[in-house]
């Protein structure tokens, strides 16, 4: 744990703000990129670039009439397949049980797709911006700039004839300059779109995948042993976190923070007199401050101020 988090570096991309203004055209172009994604065939290939680092992967989707089925496969040696039939996801791993949970997407995906486009209205303006050619594909920019300042903003860059997204860029505003830097992007590589699923796709539909009877997820049933009396602005408490049982021993609180789009998780555990210290990887921020009682851990895709805040509000 310590070595991946002491691995962790920001990929640096400066782009010039532009003053922009949103407008309907923005959230039209929005519409369009989330219809394209739930209601196309597609077999996509996919970049994800962060801290220094490149992850590949391929993802393909289909419909059946009332059947809806993704694939996510991981390009690189330590990933997990991931199956979505309907409203049941699988985490297919080589040497261990699979992990089943119930959810209408794949958490891995960029949230940004599949979000009630009402949540995200709140959280962001939305601005259709100019043309360019992404890998011979006509684009157009579109700019979802976040309402709260301590919120990260996205570029993204919309096929113009199928309106799938090609590109997604997840920036924070830099304090001096007034600039944005890329902490983390997501490309595709290969893409195409079918009449039918893909034929892998249609197989998957059909046989035969673990129990489902551990489908539902369980909430830890251990009392919180500390309080929680600050959340940043747009973000709420779920109630019933999903329960992991190898982090139980160890952890005596534990909150699941949500706006609707992103998640941040704050862990309580017993003290491993470990510096306080703060990590990125990509677009998460992991956040560490240690005193001689306990640990407090903060995990999710926002600035080291507010994890910052977050750890100072546990009592």
């Amino acid at each position: 744990m310590m070595k991946w988090l002491f691995g962790m570096c920001c990929l640096v991309v400066l782009n010039v703000v532009m003053p922009v203004y949103a407008d309907g055209t923005g959230w039209v172009l929005f519409d369009k990129v989330q219809g394209s994604v739930r209601q196309h065939n597609f077999d996509v290939s996919y970049v994800v670039l962060k801290g220094g680092q490149a992850e590949t992967y391929r993802w393909l989707h289909g419909r059946d009439g009332e059947a809806d089925i993704e694939h996510l496969i991981p390009m690189f040696a330590e990933g997990v397949d991931i199956v979505r039939r309907n409203d049941r996801v699988y985490y297919l791993l080589a040497e261990r049980p699979s992990l089943i949970t119930r959810s209408e997407r794949i958490k891995e995906l960029p949230a940004l797709l599949f979000e009630d486009p009402t949540k995200i209205r709140k959280l962001y303006d939305a601005v259709a911006g100019s043309s360019s050619m992404i890998d011979g594909r006509s684009a157009q920019l579109l700019r979802l700039s976040a309402i709260d300042e301590t919120r990260y903003h996205y570029w993204l860059w919309v096929d113009v004839e199928t309106g799938f997204p090609l590109r997604i860029d997840t920036l924070a505003e830099q304090d001096q300059s007034r600039q944005n830097r890329a902490l983390e992007t997501w490309q595709v590589t290969h893409l195409r779109i079918t009449p039918e699923m893909p034929g892998s796709l249609a197989q998957l539909l059909t046989i035969e995948l673990p129990d489902t009877s551990s489908a539902e997820t369980t909430a830890s049933a251990s009392p919180q042993q500390h309080e929680l009396n600050w959340l940043p602005a747009g973000f709420e408490i779920i109630p019933e976190p999903l329960h992991v049982p190898q982090l139980t021993p160890e952890v005596l609180s534990y909150w699941l923070l949500s706006d609707g789009l992103h998640q941040v998780s704050v862990f309580v555990q017993r003290s491993h007199q470990l510096p306080t210290q703060a990590y990125r990887d990509g677009a998460v921020t992991i956040f560490v401050q240690s005193d001689a009682q306990r640990d407090i851990t903060v995990i999710g895709p926002i600035n080291v101020d507010v994890a910052q805040r977050l750890a100072a509000a546990v009592r």
